[in-house]
């Protein structure tokens, strides 16, 4: 019965399928087998921080569709250790609900109890990813998507452009109707070194905005050529700010759902008891 119940939540995801970014390259084949980065059956897990009137903030609570509610608590008072995995499942094509991308879930301690389905991008062309969206994440999608172009030259800028509905706006991160136009704008502008709970790694820095009529939000990330986008540092048109870091790096036994529950009832155990 708890296999059944988790397998519920485990296709609960939001499907990602971009409506816009026409400069993005997607691939029709060897959609999974030719990535470097996002191989099936690694995980990714990311700290993070909630940046809201100068207060840094975690989660405390956060659900999925169809209420996507979420209750912040202060950061020094975090005692769950609240972090976002990401995982790479093995995904049969017929199975998959992004079209020609990788599959991905993401999911959510404490809670732990859903996860949230979308999609990367990778290739010898560009790799773009969808971050979270659930509870507060749904601000991301007013930001520019996380998108390197390839091969990777200091300088290089590129534009693009999506729409988004109004079932994302929220007055915490911006309010609109109907359909909201985002213009992005990318430029690589350095290569650095950054800290992660890995290690320190070379990185290279893609800035980014989106502008719409509701203002411009702005999106530093962080791109290592080995983990992918290590450190997303967003900023709403509101001022709010949501930070996110590598903080820890596995390879699993995503090939079933067997495999998928293990993961998540090791990652359960790890957790702080009250």
């Amino acid at each position: 019965m708890r296999q059944k119940m988790f397998l519920i939540f485990l296709f609960i995801g939001q499907v990602c399928f971009s409506q816009g970014f026409k400069t993005l390259n997607i691939e029709k084949k060897n959609i999974d087998s030719n990535n470097k980065i996002f191989k099936t059956g690694k995980a990714f897990v990311c700290d993070y921080e909630i940046i809201k009137n100068d207060s840094a903030y975690k989660l405390s609570y956060i659900e999925g569709l169809p209420g996507n509610k979420f209750k912040l608590v202060n950061k020094s008072k975090d005692t769950n250790n609240s972090k976002i995995h990401l995982i790479i499942p093995k995904v049969e094509k017929s199975e998959k609900t992004n079209k020609n991308q990788t599959e991905i879930k993401y999911m959510y301690t404490p809670d732990l109890s859903f996860m949230s389905g979308t999609g990367v991008v990778e290739n010898k062309n560009n790799v773009w990813i969808h971050p979270p969206r659930s509870g507060i994440f749904m601000s991301l999608e007013t930001c520019p998507f996380p998108y390197i172009q390839l091969p990777i030259e200091i300088g290089k800028e590129w534009k693009d452009k999506m729409k988004i509905g109004d079932q994302w706006s929220n007055e915490l991160w911006g309010v609109w109707r109907k359909k909201l136009l985002l213009s992005y704008n990318y430029k690589i502008s350095e290569k650095t070194k950054v800290k992660t709970g890995i290690g320190e790694l070379e990185c290279f820095v893609v800035e980014s905005t989106a502008k719409s009529e509701i203002g411009v939000s702005k999106l530093k990330s962080y791109f290592s050529e080995e983990y992918g986008f290590v450190r997303l540092e967003y900023e709403m048109t509101t001022g709010l700010k949501i930070n996110l870091w590598l903080d820890s790096f596995s390879v699993n036994d995503f090939n079933d759902q067997k495999g998928i529950i293990k993961y998540h009832d090791e990652q359960k155990k790890l957790l702080p008891t009250s």
